[in-house]
């Protein structure tokens, strides 16, 4: 489970990608949640959680963090499968 909070591990999209590859490619399932309104997760939440991931010190409304998360699960997959969609 990744909880994306704005005080979460920020990581480059290379790095996210190994992150979430491993687990998908042993067949387990990835779930990404992202916080209400206002962002808080319980401590239970917190503590559940494999990764606290934050896209930037910013805050985002949260209609463009779907869109954004949309965005990086997409480039991560095609890092993983060594396709050129990023190009850093």
């Amino acid at each position: 489970m990744v909880l994306l909070d704005e005080r979460g591990e920020i990581l480059s999209s290379p790095e996210l990608s190994a992150k979430i590859s491993s687990p998908l490619t042993s067949g387990r399932e990835v779930v990404f949640v992202l916080g209400g309104a206002f962002g808080h997760f319980s401590d239970e939440m917190k503590q559940r959680a494999n990764l606290i991931w934050s896209f930037s010190k910013l805050v985002f409304p949260h209609q463009i963090c779907r869109l954004m998360l949309m965005e990086q699960i997409y480039r991560a997959q095609e890092i993983a499968l060594g396709h050129p969609y990023h190009h850093a």
